[in-house]
């Protein structure tokens, strides 16, 4: 099997109903692309100091001066992050997030900023490059389609480290079609700076029969995680949770998690419970094969199984959609990416909740069916190659 970029699929431009109906979604990403530009530039250049990227940078500056423990003592940081920027949202990430900007968090904060949000369009751009197929015109179409959804663009805008993440899961896709477990797990511990759109992806290469790797992760994970807990203490481990508790609780403040979305209780916790099975037979499935599909289906059904999710967090599942666009997928599960691709835009809209979390569902769903087609085409070759062999 080709492990390698594989075509990406093509359109006859000589029927004019194909030319139409590609100018007309050019047309409509470069619409949005522009809306995202000017939403990008208002917010970073406009309204710096009220960025995600400011609790951030004042949770790492108060571990350093404190304790890391003391990042979630809302008594102690609140106070000083309200006096400086009028925000009133504790901190919720992991020490090792506030450990990778404590270098930060000794510059000035506009110059923190800068570095910050470079960076990040870093890691979009390594993702890009690393996972988008196709020839170089058709790249920089998904290049712009990716930048042109409003979830990746304000996650970005936002100063959140979810692209640093999902670079880490590319990075290691990248390396694994290399042969290189080791530095394929040290990339995925990255996962350890903001876990819950991609934490199903080391168990579902895992499933793949990707067992190095994993055993890899866990070592490194666990490591980090030991780290955590004798920086924090038993108190900031408490007090971690509370702050989590508070963000749950703050007036206006809506998550896209299925429990977010219908309601904590026995339908929320059944989504999550089966989304994770569904994405970890998707990876058993897809065992033998490359690494692409076991880890869009354990980005995608972390999207789905974790009880904590914002909308930038949503960028996991445009990386599953590039994976799956290295596999040449029928048509029918290009149709649907393409009939996502305006919810996925409108995905922090409150009206769109609750649809975009059935699209969700039904992506999922599209994978498996995906995975079972595939390992069904794939035992049918291996029957045929056995009758010309005998």
């Amino acid at each position: 099997m080709n492990r390698g970029r594989l075509p990406f699929p093509t359109f006859d431009l000589r029927q004019p109903h194909a030319h139409r109906a590609l100018v007309g979604a050019l047309a409509v990403v470069l619409v949005l692309f522009g809306f995202d530009v000017i939403q990008y530039a208002t917010l970073v250049i406009k309204t710096p100091w009220q960025l995600d990227f400011s609790d951030f940078y004042f949770a790492a500056r108060t571990g350093l001066t404190h304790g890391w423990g003391q990042m979630y003592n809302t008594a102690l940081s609140m106070p000083a992050l309200y006096a400086a920027t009028g925000n009133w949202f504790p901190f919720q990430h992991t020490p090792v997030f506030a450990w990778l900007l404590a270098p930060l968090s000794l510059l000035p904060y506009p110059i923190a900023l800068t570095v910050w949000e470079g960076f990040l369009i870093g890691c979009f751009l390594l993702c890009w490059r690393l996972l988008a197929p196709g020839s170089a015109g058709r790249r920089l179409i998904l290049l712009a389609a990716g930048l042109a959804l409003y979830p990746v663009a304000l996650g970005l805008a936002l100063g959140q480290p979810t692209f640093v993440v999902l670079a880490g899961v590319s990075l290691s896709c990248w390396l694994l079609h290399r042969d290189r477990p080791l530095l394929a797990a040290a990339a995925l511990a990255l996962i350890a700076v903001k876990p819950q759109a991609s934490f199903l992806v080391p168990v579902a290469l895992l499933f793949a029969g990707r067992v190095r790797v994993f055993a890899y992760w866990t070592l490194f994970t666990m490591a980090l995680a030991g780290l955590s807990v004798l920086a924090l203490g038993f108190q900031g481990l408490h007090d971690w949770q509370h702050a989590i508790a508070i963000a749950y609780q703050l007036p206006g403040i809506r998550f896209n998690s299925a429990g977010s979305v219908i309601g904590a209780g026995p339908l929320a916790t059944a989504v999550n419970v089966t989304a994770a099975g569904v994405a970890l037979l998707i990876a058993r499935l897809a065992a033998r094969e490359g690494s692409e599909l076991p880890i869009a289906a354990g980005l995608s059904g972390s999207v789905l199984a974790t009880p904590y999710l914002s909308v930038h967090d949503l960028s996991a599942l445009l990386i599953a959609a590039w994976l799956i666009l290295r596999l040449d997928p029928p048509g029918w599960l290009k149709a649907l990416m393409v009939v996502a691709y305006l919810p996925f835009f409108f995905a922090n809209a409150l009206f769109m909740h609750g649809p975009f979390l059935l699209l969700e569902c039904a992506w999922l769903v599209a994978l498996l069916a995906f995975a079972i087609n595939r390992r069904h085409g794939g035992a049918l070759a291996a029957a045929r190659r056995t009758d010309i062999a005998a």
